[in-house]
Parts: C-alpha cells; sequence; structure tokens
C-alpha cells in the first residue's frame, strides 16, 4: 500500500513537470491557445497514475498472476440491472438536486438545466470519461479498497482512499494558473471521502464488481458534463453537490456494518487479494 501511494504521486509529479518547467498556465487550455505537446500528454497521463500505480506494484510483488487478478474484477458485472440505473442515474438527480437548492436560497437558476455537450468538445468528455473510469479506479477501489479493509475495515479504508483521492485531486494547485479557492478544496475533500464510501459500498455489496464502479464513476462525470450549473452559483452549488454526496454516504453507514459496508458482518477480500 505505501508503494503504491508513493509511486501514484511519483507519477503524478512527472507527469505534471512540463507544466511547471515549461510554465504553462492551465488557462491556455480554454483560452484555443495550444500548449505545448509534451504538456497535453503529461495531463492526460496523469488521469492514469493510480491504475499505472496499482499494476506496477502489483507486477513487482506478485509477478505470476496478480496483474490479472487485479484487471479480472473488470469482469465482473452480473449483478441486478438496479446497481446500473442507480449508478447513472443517481448523480444526475444529486446535481439536478443541487441547482434547484440554490434557486430556493434565492440564486438564480441555470440557463438551461441539461445540455449537450456540442460536438467539438465530445472527444475531450469521453476521454475524461475513460480517464475517470479506467486511469482511476483499478486504483482505488481495485487495489486499495480490498487491501485496507482486510485490516481496518471498510468504513475505515474508504475514508483513508478519500483522503489520499481527494489529495491527489487538488494537483491543479501547484501547476501555473491552477489557483483553488477554499471552497474548493473543502467541496473536494467531502465530496470524495464521501464518494469512496459510496463506491466501497458498491463494490462491496456487489461482490467486487468493479465495472460497476467504474460505471458509478463515468455516471458522475456524465451528470458534470451534462448538468448546468447557475452563472452565479458555482462555488456554492459545488458545496452543495459535496454535502448532497455527504448526506447519501450517511445513509450508507447507518444502514450497513462498518466493518463491511454491507448488511453482512464481514466484507469479502476481493478478487485482487485471491
Amino acid at each position: 500500500m505505501a508503494a503504491w501511494v508513493v509511486l501514484t504521486f511519483a507519477l503524478l509529479g512527472v507527469c505534471l513537470l512540463p507544466l511547471i518547467v515549461l510554465q504553462v498556465d492551465l488557462n491556455q487550455l480554454s483560452s484555443g491557445t495550444a500548449p505545448p505537446v509534451i504538456a497535453i500528454v503529461g495531463i492526460l497521463l496523469s488521469a492514469y497514475t493510480p491504475t499505472l500505480a496499482a499494476i506496477t506494484v502489483t507486477a513487482v510483488w506478485k509477478p505470476r498472476s496478480g496483474v490479472r487478478r487485479l484487471l479480472r474484477q473488470m469482469l465482473s458485472w452480473r449483478v441486478h440491472p438496479g446497481w446500473y440505473v442507480l449508478a447513472l442515474a443517481a448523480p444526475i438527480g444529486l446535481f439536478l438536486l443541487a441547482d434547484a437548492l440554490h434557486i430556493v436560497k434565492g440564486g438564480g437558476a441555470p440557463h438551461d438545466w441539461v445540455l449537450l455537450p456540442d460536438p467539438g468538445s465530445l472527444s475531450f468528455v469521453i476521454g475524461s470519461l475513460i480517464a475517470g473510469a479506467i486511469g482511476e479506479e483499478f486504483g482505488w477501489r481495485g487495489f486499495a479498497q480490498p487491501r485496507l479493509q482486510a485490516r481496518y475495515g471498510a468504513l475505515a479504508a474508504s475514508v483513508a482512499i478519500g483522503v489520499i483521492w481527494s489529495t491527489w485531486h487538488l494537483w491543479p494547485a501547484i501547476v501555473p494558473g491552477g489557483h483553488l479557492a477554499w471552497s474548493d478544496v473543502i467541496a473536494t475533500y467531502v465530496r470524495l471521502i464521501a464518494t469512496s464510501v459510496i463506491y466501497a459500498w458498491i463494490y462491496n455489496s456487489t461482490k467486487g464488481a468493479l465495472l460497476l464502479v467504474m460505471v458509478a464513476h463515468v455516471g458522475h462525470n456524465v451528470a458534470s458534463a451534462l448538468v448546468q450549473i447557475p452563472a452565479d452559483g458555482r462555488q456554492e452549488v459545488s458545496l452543495l453537490i459535496a454535502f448532497l454526496y455527504l448526506a447519501a454516504a450517511l445513509v450508507v453507514v447507518l444502514m450497513t456494518r462498518p466493518r463491511s459496508l454491507t448488511r453482512e458482518g464481514r466484507a469479502g477480500a476481493g478478487p485482487a487479494m485471491a
């Protein structure tokens, strides 16, 4: 676990190094100015560092079958269809509820509640969906969750992973043009720690169906791309989304046992630990 955490952040640092050395401002990505290719490659690869670290560490510690068992978790998909509906629809409903709460508090409504991405940005959206699911989840849930929960229990493991996940997500703070407000930092930690608990619940309740967790991760990214945030409420709605995720996580905790985050007493070790 220690090797995986260190390698995940070391790889992230290598990926971000071109932006720091070349002083590539993140604002260039949305201004139409083309940054150096090496900087673009670094940003793209950074999204895959949790999975790359998991594969590397697993290959070193269990060179014969470890990587195959890690990747094989994606093949576990035969669960009740309701899980897939929940994974895809719940984030959209949560984002819409955050917009509605912003309006109730006196804020403005979005110009369009739901808006499909334009063709020019569609490839970027699809790429982010793939990166979020495959690039991250083999690391967070496929590798780390079963190992940590075998020793500390599912709830403690998911909170620890949520802290690591949140810190990893705050990389824009160390590169040019990537300054984050305190509200962004708070929203990131609250949302991702809560989401980590929810994803651990999904993972354990479906006996290690990592593909379903990936679908849930895609569901969040789809919601963030489709549901529009009011122009006057970016920071407030982000905080509302974070605390709505927290409310959902608290429901999960109250309905399950902390050792497993299921209604059974103990979580299985998971395919990666077999």
